[in-house]
């Protein structure tokens, strides 16, 4: 007798094996750990999720994770993790009403300054921006820097639809350029069909393309060389990026922009090991960047604690690094980044 499994399950079976990959809750103790890729899940936004998504894929076709502040501390003593920079993951706050983007967007700042200002030791944030909506995200900057002392902002790779380089967004970034502001990055649903079948969640392959797309983006049409005094943080281990600088790099007289200076651009970025780094994303990343540019990342609640261990444990044994190297993906850089 054959048994059939609904996508749901399926789905379910699929996390708790992930989960199990090198499980080991307690990793040993290392100096100091500083987490600059980790969620939260304001009481606003989950409702949003449950409002706007069908129950049990709220999150871009999986589950939303469970979160709370206690089980956040808890696994950050677990594992070692001194601090934690808060941001939102996806989908972004934009659901298609502007006066709810607006509203929700502030309903989770104030809760992740909430979470800081009671435990201002262990996390900080990087605040959300109601995108598309310009003048509205010009007030939320000013409102998370000057009013909750946000390290920084996150922005989705798309909202709406629209990408990071469209020319609609320049206000934005000369207003983030004039702070000389951290931005972080992070992957959101393409606004364009999925490249895998429709059965697999957009954050196994998806993901990893949207972000590339959207720095490639940025680099070529040279966004990232107007603002220069952003710090721009990207995340996954820079996606597919390390495997096709090269290949941007050589493409460059075909560009309208031949003043780019690609490889330039690609190396003063700064990168987050989150998800699977060890051993080919961090062998590219070492190609495409410095040690002094990539920083550590958990992405925890939407990996599992064993998970995260398992890949912390990698990152401490792999001889791709040396001590001096190790202390900086794991703490010297994100302290010189992050004040």
């Amino acid at each position: 007798m054959t048994m059939k499994i609904s996508r749901r399950n399926f789905i379910k079976g699929a996390l708790a094996t992930v989960a199990m990959i090198n499980f080991n809750p307690k990793v040993e103790a290392r100096a100091k750990c500083i987490d600059v890729h980790a969620h939260y899940l304001s009481d606003g936004y989950r409702a949003a999720l449950l409002k706007h998504g069908a129950k049990g894929s709220e999150s871009d076709g999986l589950p939303a994770p469970q979160w709370s502040v206690d089980a956040h501390i808890e696994m950050m003593n677990n594992l070692g993790i001194e601090r934690a920079f808060l941001s939102l993951a996806s989908p972004h706050s934009y659901f298609g009403d502007d006066v709810e983007t607006v509203e929700l967007t502030r309903e989770i700042n104030e809760f992740g300054a909430d979470i800081v200002k009671r435990y201002p030791q262990r996390f900080g944030l990087f605040a959300t921006l109601p995108l598309p909506l310009i003048d509205q995200s010009l007030t939320e900057i000013d409102h998370a820097f000057d009013r909750l002392n946000a390290v920084g902002i996150k922005l989705p790779t798309n909202a709406g639809g629209i990408y990071l380089a469209d020319q609609r967004f320049e206000p934005i970034f000369n207003a983030l350029n004039q702070r000389h502001a951290i931005v972080e990055l992070h992957p959101v649903r393409p606004a364009v069909d999925p490249i895998v079948p429709r059965n697999t969640p957009v954050a196994v392959v998806d993901y990893l393309v949207e972000t590339t797309r959207t720095v490639s983006d940025m680099i070529l049409g040279g966004l990232t060389a107007r603002f220069n005094q952003i710090r721009w943080i990207i995340p996954h281990g820079g996606a597919l990026l390390p495997s096709l600088v090269d290949r941007l790099v050589g493409m460059k007289p075909l560009l309208p922009d031949k003043s780019v200076d690609v490889r330039a651009e690609f190396a003063r970025l700064y990168y987050d090991v989150a998800g699977f780094a060890v051993p080919n994303q961090l062998l590219g990343l070492l190609q495409m960047t410095t040690i002094d540019h990539i920083l550590y990342g958990s992405d925890y609640p939407y990996a599992f604690p064993a998970f995260i261990g398992g890949e912390m444990q990698k990152l401490s044994s792999t001889d791709i690094l040396n001590d001096q190297q190790r202390s900086k993906i794991f703490y010297r850089n994100a302290k010189e980044l992050i004040p």
